[in-house]
């Protein structure tokens, strides 16, 4: 398949800010100068720096202390649970404080080094970890590193880099981060070890080292680090300068839509707000054209409650071919551009459809799961989200979408209503993922981290407003009600 991916850039020249409560989500491999990167990043911005690995370093450096092994993922996670971790600011490197101890000089060391991959590989550290640094990341104004932080730990950075460099270049750069400690180690040993980590980091099973499909993806191996530094915070508001593009007109919008159209929107809109509809994010539903707009899927009401805020350019929509059975339904959906799918298997009619509308500066809206979900369990999500989006090259806008399953006049405190805007999902990596992986590998990437923004979209909304006990009673009820349909649908 031909790349449609294309290199964008601030421009020269060009000023554009960081949010402050924006998050910079910095990946690598080990040795590709992520820490200093995100610390020189921080300070150029202001943020918080945030040494995700010093934390996995502070646990292990506690379990070789206390006769742990490496891979004992019961009494690790027992030994963390009990612990608290505080980082600052340091001169150099972070200072790491566990259970009110520095221990800074004492997590970097060639023992730690050679056994924190075996303990972040561990499941039950992964996730008691990846809860503490969602936290962090949740408060804003923060720098992250590690190797999961943009597809797993904060899928709503403002900003995913991932800083790639050759196996010899890290190397060179972890040798000279020994000699300026006083140690000395053979660079042979050096090259081997980070081999070795390198595979345990890509093939372990909970949250491995891998790519987000949204991040911009920087090879460092022939830069100095202060062009690393530089081009790395270049990256980092490229995403903020893309937004300023995003045309904010939506009396224009509205003006320039059919007759049909603005009436359809007008009902949804009255019908949304007489449910007491709530919106959080991107204010007046500024889409940029040419977008797969995304959301979850729990209720019928869901296509008139979501479509009420997305009049801002022709939108075509994918809906499954059992709406379009009669010919007033057909006409009707028609009107309206549905697109009608097959949901057994590929459908390339409806895919040839879709691509041409997104061509042609249309949005797409599609509920990617399929077909509707438990409440409280978005996903999984279907990986034609990914082969659309490598096809055409489209940004991703995901929604999400909660309370349309208990609708009451004014709104519900059983069931809040309310649309959540997530940062579009700009494909920056699409190009890099390409030289790498096949059709099918990329797409269940892009697939999965559209999943992790519904959970990470979910979990904001339940901090703003508590998951009630009506929606925990009811996402039981239709989990095991849409496993059996599921079943019978796509067989599995």
């Amino acid at each position: 398949m031909t790349s449609v991916y294309r290199q964008r850039r601030v421009p020269t020249g060009v000023s554009a800010g960081l949010p402050p409560d924006g998050v910079i989500a910095i990946d690598g491999p080990a040795g590709s100068g992520k820490s200093t990167t995100a610390k020189a990043l921080a300070t150029r911005f202001g943020l918080l720096y945030v040494d995700t690995g010093a934390m996995y370093r502070a646990l292990t450096r506690a379990a070789l202390d206390a006769g742990i092994a490496a891979a004992d993922e019961t009494h690790l996670a027992d030994l963390l649970r009990a612990a608290t971790i505080d980082l600052k600011p340091g001169k150099r490197e972070g200072i790491v404080i566990w259970n009110g101890r520095d221990v800074s000089a004492a997590i970097r060391t060639p023992e730690v080094d050679a056994v924190v991959s075996t303990v972040a590989a561990q499941p039950a550290v992964r996730r008691s970890m990846v809860s503490r640094q969602r936290a962090l990341g949740r408060r804003g104004g923060v720098v992250m590193e590690g190797r999961d932080i943009g597809s797993v730990v904060f899928p709503l950075a403002t900003a995913k880099i991932y800083l790639d460099a050759s196996l010899e270049a890290r190397a060179d750069r972890r040798c000279r981060q020994f000699r300026e400690r006083g140690e000395q180690l053979a660079r042979t040993q050096v090259i081997a070890e980070l081999a070795a980590r390198d595979k345990l980091d890509s093939e372990r099973a909970e949250s491995p080292l891998t790519i987000s499909p949204d991040a911009i993806v920087l090879d460092t191996s022939r830069w100095s680090l202060e062009r690393q530094i530089d081009e790395a915070a270049r990256a980092a508001l490229l995403n903020p300068y893309l937004d300023t593009l995003i045309d904010t007109d939506l009396r224009l919008a509205r003006l320039n839509q059919p007759w049909h159209y603005r009436t359809c929107f007008r009902l949804f809109k009255l019908f949304a707000r007489f449910f007491g509809m709530r919106l959080h994010g991107s204010p007046g539903g500024a889409i940029p054209a040419g977008t797969i707009i995304v959301c979850n899927h729990v209720s019928w009401y869901d296509p008139p409650l979501v479509g009420a805020w997305l009049e801002r350019y022709p939108i075509h929509t994918i809906a499954k071919e059992e709406l379009f059975k009669t010919p007033l339904s057909n006409w009707l959906f028609r009107s309206l551009n549905t697109i009608p799918i097959h949901r057994k298997g590929y459908d390339p009619k409806a895919f040839g459809e879709a691509q041409a509308a997104l061509r042609g500066g249309a949005n797409l809206f599609v509920f990617p799961e399929g077909t509707r979900r438990a409440i409280g369990h978005p996903g999984p999500v279907k990986a034609g989200i990914g082969i659309l989006a490598q096809e055409t090259g489209a940004d991703i806008q995901p929604l999400f979408i909660r309370g349309s399953c208990g609708l009451q006049p004014g709104g519900s405190t059983d069931s809040p209503l309310e649309l959540s805007y997530g940062p579009i999902l700009r494909l920056h990596a699409l190009g890099a993922l390409q030289a790498r992986y096949e059709l099918r590998e990329i797409s269940r990437r892009i697939a999965a981290l559209v999943q992790t923004v519904f959970e990470e979209l979910q979990a904001r909304s339940f901090e703003r407003f508590p998951e009630t006990e009506f929606e925990m009673r009811t996402g039981q009820v239709l989990l095991k009600k849409f496993a059996r349909k599921n079943a019978r649908l796509f067989g599995n």
